[in-house]
């Protein structure tokens, strides 16, 4: 067996003793020249105003942080892993974290982090090995144990605190061989293994066991302690995370090459963008396509686009969830649970005109898994997605035994652009062909807090959600215990053959083509159900300074080391 980077300590300080052995050899020959040059520097020095103070006794200036800046609108809920799968706030959390694996840029190639090494030994049986000398934030050593206790905690802990707990189910157990090799058995043959395992899955990065145990969740909250290239220096809650660099991160070829990496909540997109031309931001995460000309003409900013992994899609209601009993807007018997009604809802909208408010750079969809995925069915992309037909719709509505005007929709969604815009333009739409439509917008910190996480929804609600071109995170919501317990997602019963051909699509381990049909089979009745219903693949418009390189990668997260900071 064959260990890279056994020993990283010791290769990271090898590192600085060979540069100062080197730099003692050229210092004698070079000696004179830097001392003609020290003296000019100190004579245009002294008209600087940043220049060293004369005054020994004076307090020497201390040199400017070196600080990367992006503004976005949503700030991160908790910086425990599991806790939050909002992708915006998970950009911010896994600067601190790493991963066993990571995902590259293209999304084409697995690349090992933590891990170095791993074998399937069974069907059931992946084994791991890990770098030697990783350090947590504390200093402490990462061993197997801080692995194992990271999955168990997401396994047995609470859904109510950990969202993504039932993404993790599928662990059976984990075996430590040796501080540095361990053995994940999973509960029947899995197609997804390494995904599931890789920063790709929402909460899979690694925590310091001694310290969650003594903190808890309630301290991990706001004291994260990871391996990662950033240590949280700063978090002011709706204002801004600011991480300082990691001196002694473990993977010199993704160090850091600047000190400080700043996330500001912005919630104003106009607000974004403005800071962005002042130069009180480098990166600008969702620019109004309107903006983008504004961008363009002005002065060491520039506007990019760059395909997504996410899509906007509506999800309808269909039964009551158990802590609504009693409740009069949310037990009762809502409208969408009529799949004539779902339809007609696909029907009476134009998914091409909602993309062109979005500057038409989006496509539609009828899905749930976004493309490049082979897994995505490619019959529900593109202009057969578009099922625009208003006459249908509201056939449908009379079918379903409504006058127009009758049928009642309750509708939410968030405020900010885009969402405000595609939200009011899907109400014009629905009200076009005969729906009753009461709308409610909300600014995103309100609608999480009030619609998203206690399933407070009610026929229909705007979402656009992320799926890190990871096949699992967006078909396992889908299953009947899932889909039954509408206290999860109120969406009703799963449909008949759904669940054979999911388990077929996360368990064939050996004939690919087999297991890629049942992803297309198993999307086609969601779209068709309209369990949800898909608008578009969502393109995302980018305002880029200057000042920095960056290149947007395939899942559009925005990781730190993927800067480079040119002043």
């Amino acid at each position: 067996m064959i260990h890279p980077l056994r020993g990283v300590d010791f290769a990271y300080r090898l590192k600085f003793w060979i540069g100062g052995a080197m730099m003692a050899k050229h210092w004698r020959t070079r000696s004179l020249g830097i001392l003609a040059l020290l003296v000019v520097l100190a004579v245009l020095a002294g008209c600087s105003p940043f220049a060293r103070p004369t005054d020994p006794d004076e307090p020497a200036v201390p040199d400017t942080p070196r600080r990367v800046v992006i503004g976005q609108g949503t700030d991160v809920k908790s910086f425990d892993p599991p806790a939050d799968w909002t992708s915006l706030a998970e950009w911010i959390t896994q600067n601190a974290y790493d991963y066993l694996f990571y995902r590259s840029a293209d999304q084409g190639e697995w690349i090992p982090e933590l891990a170095y090494d791993w074998e399937r030994r069974d069907e059931l049986t992946y084994r791991f090995w890990i770098h030697e000398g990783v350090r947590f934030h504390d200093g402490s050593e990462l061993t197997a144990e801080d692995i194992k206790y990271t999955y168990r905690r997401i396994i047995e802990g609470p859904t109510e605190m950990f969202i993504v707990s039932d993404q993790y189910q599928w662990i059976d157990r984990i075996e430590i061989i040796d501080d540095y090799t361990f053995d994940v058995i999973s509960k029947e043959p899995d197609s997804l293994f390494i995904f599931k395992l890789s920063q790709g899955n929402t909460g899979a990065g690694i925590v310091n066991k001694e310290h969650t145990e003594a903190v808890g969740h309630d301290g991990l909250h706001r004291e994260p302690m990871g391996t990662g290239p950033w240590l949280l220096k700063e978090w002011v809650r709706d204002e801004h995370v600011l991480f300082e660099r990691n001196e002694d991160y473990w993977q010199t070829d993704r160090f850091p090459t600047y000190d400080e990496l700043e996330y500001r909540i912005i919630p104003e997109a106009s607000t974004r963008v403005a800071e962005l031309i002042t130069g009180g931001i480098h990166l600008a995460h969702g620019v109004m396509a309107p903006d983008e000309s504004r961008i363009n003409e002005a002065s060491g900013v520039s506007a990019i686009w760059s395909e997504s992994a996410q899509g906007f899609m509506l999800y309808p209601r269909q039964g009551v969830h158990p802590n609504h009993v009693g409740d009069p807007r949310l037990d009762r018997e809502f409208t969408t649970r009529d799949p004539r009604i779902r339809e007609a809802i696909e029907l009476a909208i134009d998914k091409y005109a909602l993309r062109d408010i979005e500057g038409g750079t989006g496509e539609a969809f009828r899905a749930r898994l976004f493309r490049p995925l082979e897994e995505a069915n490619p019959a529900l992309f593109g202009p057969d997605a578009c099922l625009y037909d208003p006459d249908r719709a509201r056939e449908l509505i009379g079918e379903a035994g409504y006058q127009p005007g009758e049928p009642y929709l309750f509708f939410d969604a968030r405020e900010e652009w885009p969402f405000g815009d595609v939200g009011r333009t899907v109400v014009d739409m629905l009200e076009e062909v005969g729906f009753n439509v009461e709308a409610r917008f909300q600014a995103e910190s309100l609608w999480r807090s009030e619609v998203y996480h206690p399933a407070k929804n009610q026929e229909l609600y705007l979402v656009d959600l992320g799926g890190h071109f990871n096949p699992f995170f967006g078909t396992y919501g889908f299953q009947s215990h899932i889909m039954e317990n509408v206290e999860y997602t109120g969406q009703g019963s799963a449909p008949a053959g759904l669940d054979d051909l999911l388990k077929t699509a996360w368990t064939e381990v050996e004939d690919d083509t087999r297991r890629i049909q049942a992803y297309h089979e198993a999307s086609q009745i969601i779209a068709d159900e309209r369990i949800n219903i898909g608008l578009y693949q969502r393109s995302l418009l980018w305002g880029i300074s200057d000042r920095i390189e960056w290149t947007p990668r395939g899942d559009v997260e925005i990781w730190g080391y993927d800067i480079t900071l040119l002043d």
